[in-house]
Order: structure tokens, then C-alpha cells, then sequence
């Protein structure tokens, strides 16, 4: 041994009971950060990856600019793409068609198939102004291949003849209103554009998206943009959502979600800093002697504290790769997860995806806190006192200033809570990590109101396919139901009867509302949505009905409303309100729901206006094109598969994110009060058998430790929820109020969730310190090291 730092590693072995919370600790601190921030991580490329998928792969958008401008701003070094866009008959209120379908005409260059949408599925991009690239759905219905003519027609009637050069993946929205897609180069687009003048790229409703280089420093690149080309704000949009996940959006809502996320992140870098500051606290207090006794043989305070902060980054070669480990393992089952779940966006992910942002977070984190962490013990270890580590008083130091109040409490109980406060330091650090567990629940719980506001679940109604009208009236046969009803692809099936503009009398006011049935599944699902009335009087009795609530509503329940269908009136009872629907319409149009049979009588119409269907699992391409055929040519065929995997893949994974931190926060909070009372127990077992020795029970000890947990736990719990609740409405103002408005609500449901983690874990934290002292003699307590 050449020097007093040639202990440390002595120490540790001799010492590995008191050592082993410590690591614990440590591991803890380092797998919450690997954790946190690798899931973090991996949300944030899911959601790249899915952002990349559905809005494109570029960073802004430029409108009012000459193509040689954009010219310009493609040869600079900055900039990757730069890709010009333009379309006709987007809402299909143009009168393009092919194949007797509403056609969307796009013109492009070949940058934006490739690189910024990465749709092109098969061929080459047309590289004459009389190719054209097609989307996928008109290949399949109309069995198109590569080398096929193909002809468009425009609303004057116009053949517009093409080329196919190639196919194009499908778009939500194409699906969705049943319409093809051709893709032009942007000469060809631009030949066909109706009543141009002056032949500028404004003049094409030409948009050029942009695609830049380095990704670190995108505002500084936009500034630059904006400057040199003298473009105004409402020249350059931004793709905000891409932006915002690599961190360079400059709206006003993203630099809010931008301070949110630095607030969570101090509170779990003080989480950890607590948490080992207390567990060294204690480790240091448990071998005040030691220390003492190196100051005998000439150790100074300086080398004593440098002892302490050795053998603290000691503990980190072995705590921190365990706990970067854990973490990753955690981060490396949530990429299976998401995989699993949403295997359209996720399935490109590894599952051993290593998070290298996590990994260095937690390292650094780690080494970090436990150095901030050994400043004080360090201090309190430099400060022994020789002659009192000689006499063998090296925890009995601090004089008795004032003694336990017994006058609410027995001998015991007061006992408990004064050891709890007898230590000033210790007590603070024993606080405010119960503190910090309740606040970082608390404050982690409004990404939870987050998630359902910039996230909507899919609906209960929610359909994977829609055989609709094509003038939106009774004209889709309900034989369709039954032939449906029997195909092994289709799990479910049901339609609805849609009357649109009616007019109703109510309290002497006439207004228009569009009138719906319900089946007995939709009457079934809608028992959710119930806000008053009766589901079952609407279903078997005539002549009733439900009204959809909307903040205007005149009609309430328990009116009589008159109907005026065509030269007929009739009078139905309002008999139920519910809060939501499946459809969507004006604001200034109400909205009624009856039984079938009720709209048959009232109407004399027995077909659907709508026939929604849900698939089964393991549906494929050609069971979806059989039931095509089965519905025939004279009906909208809405395919919104490709939307609800969208909205589905986005909502489980975000909510695994959510969810998956707060299950990993109440995890990280009964392990920290268990380590926490068990140090607290194992600083002071010789005072315990000094008590047992002068006669107290084993009874009277066990309520000395509960007292003195228990301390711990109320004015923790008492600080955590204070200072909690003015986290959660500072973070919710900044995620949720800012944008939405919402009023600020006291969480009490996640307050009382994580108090009652707390005394759950307070009650396991006991059980092993009173089990140990039990079983130990009163020689080996008092004697124990």
C-alpha cells in the first residue's frame, strides 16, 4: 500500500454490506436516466420515422418563388433537396377522373418520390411530359401495369393520354375518398395546368420543399434562407412536427413542450442526486469510526475526503454498466413492443437498438451525481473526530439539545420521530427523496393530458372500410349487410340511414339537422357516450330519438321536435343525449339519431346511405378486393386502413412512452424508499441495541421505526405534494394549456396513486430492518459495524 487511497478497494471488500445500498442506489440513479432517456429516444425516431412517413421527409416548404431562385437555393451547400410541388383536384371538386374515379393530378420533381415522400413502389420516375407515375389502388382495381396507356379526363371533358412509367404507394387520403392518384414530372404537370398567364411557378400554385443538410442547426439555416431570397414569414412554412422531434422548431408550442422537457429532466437529475446523496449519507454515517480512525494515523481531512469521493466513483465501476445495461434492456423491449404493435412504421427498427444518447446520458449523469452526492458525506467524514473514533462514541457525537416530546405520543413513537428530525442534514435528504418521487409523478403525469389532446384514440365505430353513396342518399343496398355478414374477412358489419337537412321546429325556432340511425352494435357502443336519458326507449319505441351534444344545442332532452320530410310532419320526443358520434358535420346542423325503423316510417327509405365494415385479423390485400367486387362499381369504396394504423401506431406508441414512465417512476420510488429506510435503520443498529440492552421490547423498537419512517413519509408527502401540484399546473399551463386552453384540474386521482405507492412502500421498507433486529442478540446489535 503506497498510499491512504490504496484503501479504497480494501474497504470495499471489507465492507460490503454497507457498501451494497449504496450501489444499489447508484444503479438505480443510472438505470432511471438510461431508461428515461432511452425510451425518449425511441420515441422520438418512431415518431420520425412515422412523421417521415405520413407529411414527407423535408423541413420547409417555400411558396412565391421563381424557379430560378430555386435554382439557387438547390446549388447551395446547405441544402440537400429541393423539390417543386403542385396538384389538381386535391378535394376531388375539379372533375378530374380516370377509370370513371375522381383523380388526383400531381406534379413533381423526381426528388420528391424518392427522397422526401419515398413513394415510388415500382418503375422509374416519368421522364417525359407524357409519363406518368400511378398510385397503387388504380393499378390494383384496374389491373395496370408498366408500358399501359392511360387517359384522363379534366370537367370541359378533355383526354389528357399518358404513359405508365411506374406505380406509387397509396396515400391515406386517397384511400380514404376512393380516388386514384397520378403523379407528373413538373414540365408535365405544368402543360396540362388550366389558365396560366404569365407562366411563373406562383402562377402553378407551385410549393418547393426543402430538405436541409444539417439538421443540428436548422433555424440558423432558415434565417439565412429568408434573408438572402428576401421571403416574408407566411412565404416559408415549416414541417412542424418533423422539426419539433429533432428539436429545431421555432413555434411558439414546441418551445413550450422544449421547457417542459428541460423541467423533467433537472427533476430526475435531482432524483438521482437525492437519492445517492442519501444513501452515501448514510454509508459515511455507519463508518464515522473508520474515518476517525484514519485521522489517528495521520490522515488529513483533505485526503479523507478524497477517500470518501474514490470510494464513491469505486461503487460506479461496478453500478454504473449494470445500470446502463438494465436501461437498455428496458429500451431494447420497448422497440420489440413497438414493433409488435405497429409494425407499418416500427417494423424497420432494430430490436437491439442501442441508444447511444441514453447511454451517454446515464454515464455522465451518473458520474455526475455520484460526485455531487459525495460532497457532503465527504465533508462530514473529514470532520471525525479522533479521540472520539479511539473512545468508540464516533456516533454519538451531536449533543442532546433537546429531548423527544412525549406528550402526544408514547416513549417510543416519540422516540421515532425524533431520531427523524434529529439529524438535520439526513432528515432533509430523507424528505426530499420522498419528495422528489411524488413530484416526479406528479410532474410526468401531464404528458397523460398531453397524449389525449394531440392524440385521438380510434373509435369503438371506427371502421376499416366504408361502402358510401355516391350522392349521399338511401342507395347502398342492405342486402350488402348479409353477403357481408358471412365473409370470414369481415369481423363485423353495419350500416346507417343518413337524412340530411331536415328541418325541426323546436320551442317556435327552425333549424336544420341531418338525421342517423343506429343498429344494435352502434346502440351498444354508444351506452359509453350516454350523457342522459334512454338508449333502450330509442331502440323499441317510435318516434324517439338522441340528440349529439354540441355547446349550442336548443335541443334538449325531454323536447318534442317537429320534422317537416318533404309535405309530411311528424313529432318526435328527444328521449337521450349523447357526447359523441361517428360522424361529422357543420357546426350550424344538429344532430338526431333514431332506430331503423323509426327512419323507415318517418322516410319510407329501407337502404343505407353508409356500410361500414371491420376486418378481421390477418385480413389480406385479396380478401379486401373481393369484398370491392362484392360492393361493385356504383359506390364509394373508402379504404381508411392505412389512417387508423397511422393513428393507431402514433397513440400506442406514445402511450407506451407515457405509461411506461410512470410505471418505471413508481418502480424507482418503492425501491428508493426501501434502500432509503433500510440505510436509515442500518446507520443507527447500535442505538437499537443500546435500547435493548437498557430494557425497551422488540415491540417498542418496531414502533420507534415505523414512528421514524413514517415521519419521513407524511412531511415528504406532505412537500412532495405541494411542490407536485405546482410542477403538474406549471407543466400542464406549458403542454396543455397553452395551446388547448383547458383549465388546470388538482390530479387527485395521480395524487393519491402515488401517496398510496408511498405507504406501500414505506410498509415493505420496515418489514426487513424489524425482521433483522429481531433475529439479532443484543451483544451483536450493539457491536454491529
Amino acid at each position: 500500500m503506497k498510499g491512504y487511497l490504496d484503501l479504497v478497494p480494501i474497504s470495499a471488500k471489507v465492507h460490503k454490506k454497507q457498501s451494497r445500498m449504496s450501489v444499489f442506489c447508484i444503479i438505480l440513479s443510472v438505470f432511471l436516466v438510461t431508461a428515461i432517456f432511452g425510451m425518449a429516444d425511441m420515441f422520438i425516431r418512431g415518431q420520425i420515422l412515422q412523421a417521415q412517413s405520413e407529411n414527407g421527409n423535408w423541413h420547409i416548404g417555400i411558396r412565391n418563388i421563381t424557379d430560378e431562385d430555386a435554382a439557387v437555393l438547390a446549388a447551395r451547400p446547405d441544402i440537400k433537396t429541393v423539390s417543386a410541388y403542385g396538384v389538381l383536384n386535391f378535394r376531388g371538386d375539379q372533375g378530374y377522373t380516370f377509370g370513371k374515379k375522381d383523380t388526383a393530378i400531381f406534379g413533381c420533381d423526381e426528388a420528391m418520390v424518392k427522397d422526401i415522400f419515398d413513394m415510388l413502389s415500382e418503375g422509374t420516375f416519368p421522364q417525359g411530359e407524357k409519363e406518368a407515375v400511378v398510385s397503387d389502388n388504380a393499378k390494383e382495381v384496374l389491373g395496370l401495369k408498366i408500358g399501359d396507356q392511360i387517359t384522363v379526363q379534366t370537367a370541359s371533358y378533355e383526354e389528357l393520354p399518358f404513359t405508365i412509367s411506374g406505380f406509387a404507394t397509396n396515400t391515406a387520403n386517397l384511400l380514404h375518398e376512393d380516388s386514384f392518384g397520378v403523379f407528373l414530372s413538373t414540365e408535365g404537370f405544368r402543360a396540362i395546368y388550366p389558365e396560366v398567364e404569365n407562366g411563373k411557378a406562383s402562377d402553378y400554385n407551385t410549393m418547393f420543399y426543402v430538405q436541409i443538410s444539417n439538421t443540428r442547426h436548422i433555424q440558423n439555416t432558415i434565417r439565412d434562407i429568408k434573408t438572402s431570397f428576401s421571403l416574408t414569414d407566411d412565404q416559408v412554412s415549416e414541417n412542424t412536427k418533423l422539426l419539433g422531434l429533432l428539436g429545431q422548431s421555432s413555434s411558439a408550442f414546441m418551445m413550450q413542450v422544449y421547457g417542459a422537457a428541460t423541467v423533467l429532466f433537472v427533476l430526475v437529475l435531482c432524483a438521482g442526486i437525492l437519492m445517492i446523496t442519501s444513501s452515501l449519507n448514510s454509508n459515511v454515517a455507519q463508518r464515522i469510526e473508520f474515518f476517525g480512525l484514519m485521522r489517528c494515523v495521520g490522515a488529513t481531512p483533505k485526503q479523507v475526503m478524497r477517500l470518501v469521493r474514490k470510494e464513491a466513483l469505486h461503487w460506479c465501476r461496478l453500478a454504473i454498466p449494470i445500470g446502463v445495461i438494465t436501461g437498455t434492456v428496458v429500451v431494447w423491449l420497448m422497440c420489440f413492443v413497438l414493433r409488435w404493435l405497429s409494425p407499418a412504421y416500427f417494423g424497420s427498427m432494430p430490436i437491439f437498438s442501442i441508444s447511444i444518447p441514453s447511454i451517454i446520458a446515464g454515464i455522465c449523469v451518473g458520474l455526475l451525481t455520484v460526485l455531487l452526492a459525495a460532497r457532503s458525506p465527504a465533508k462530514k467524514a473529514s470532520k471525525s473526530s479522533p479521540l472520539a473514533a479511539v473512545s468508540g462514541n464516533a456516533n454519538d457525537l451531536q449533543p442532546v439539545r433537546k429531548a423527544a416530546n412525549t406528550t402526544l405520543f408514547r416513549v417510543d413513537t416519540s422516540l421515532g420521530i425524533h431520531h427523524a428530525k434529529s439529524s438535520k442534514k439526513n432528515f432533509v435528504l430523507m424528505v426530499g427523496s420522498f419528495s422528489l418521487s411524488i413530484i416526479l409523478f406528479l410532474s410526468f403525469s401531464v404528458t397523460i393530458d398531453f397524449m389525449k389532446h394531440t392524440l385521438t384514440p380510434l373509435h369503438p365505430w371506427t371502421a376499416d372500410l366504408s361502402i358510401v353513396s355516391q350522392d349521399q342518399t338511401c342507395s347502398v343496398k342492405n342486402e350488402l349487410i348479409k353477403e357481408l355478414s358471412s365473409n370470414p374477412a369481415v369481423d363485423s358489419v353495419y350500416g346507417r340511414m343518413f337524412a340530411y337537412n331536415v328541418f325541426v321546429v323546436i320551442n317556435g325556432e327552425t333549424k336544420p339537422v341531418d338525421l342517423i340511425t343506429y343498429e344494435e352494435k352502434q346502440f351498444d357502443w354508444a351506452k359509453n357516450y350516454l350523457l342522459s336519458g334512454s338508449l333502450g326507449t330509442v331502440q323499441n319505441q317510435n318516434g324517439t330519438a338522441l340528440v349529439v351534444f354540441e355547446a349550442q344545442n336548443t335541443v334538449q332532452v325531454g323536447d318534442t321536435v317537429t320534422l317537416s320530410m318533404g309535405e309530411k310532419s311528424s313529432n318526435m320526443e328527444i328521449v337521450g343525449m349523447v357526447s359523441d358520434c361517428p360522424f361529422n358535420n357543420s357546426a350550424d346542423v344538429g344532430k338526431l339519431i333514431c332506430s331503423e325503423e323509426t327512419f323507415r316510417q318517418l322516410t319510407g327509405e329501407s337502404d343505407y346511405t353508409i356500410i361500414d365494415i371491420q376486418l378481421a385479423q390477418g385480413t389480406t390485400e385479396n380478401d379486401v378486393n373481393a369484398i370491392r367486387k362484392m360492393a361493385g362499381g356504383t359506390y364509394t369504396f373508402s379504404d381508411d386502413r392505412m389512417s387508423n394504423s397511422n393513428t393507431r401506431g402514433t397513440y400506442y406508441c406514445f402511450g407506451l412512452f407515457v405509461y411506461g414512465f410512470l410505471v418505471l417512476i413508481t418502480l424507482i420510488t418503492i425501491f428508493n424508499v426501501i434502500n432509503s429506510i433500510a440505510m436509515s435503520v442500518a446507520a443507527r443498529i447500535k442505538q437499537y441495541g443500546v435500547f435493548r440492552a437498557i430494557g425497551l421490547s422488540n415491540r417498542q423498537l418496531v414502533r420507534m421505526i415505523v414512528a421514524e419512517a413514517s415521519t419521513y413519509a407524511v412531511i415528504g408527502s406532505i412537500c412532495g405534494g405541494i411542490l407536485g401540484l405546482l410542477c403538474n399546473k406549471f407543466l400542464f399551463d406549458k403542454l396543455v394549456g397553452f395551446q388547448w386552453g383547458d383549465p388546470w384540474n388538482v390530479p387527485i386521482a395521480e395524487l393519491a396513486v402515488i401517496i398510496a405507492v408511498v405507504v406501500l412502500a414505506v410498509i415493505l421498507a420496515i418489514r426487513g430492518p424489524i425482521q433483522k433486529i429481531r433475529k439479532m442478540s443484543i451483544v451483536d446489535t450493539i457491536s454491529a459495524q
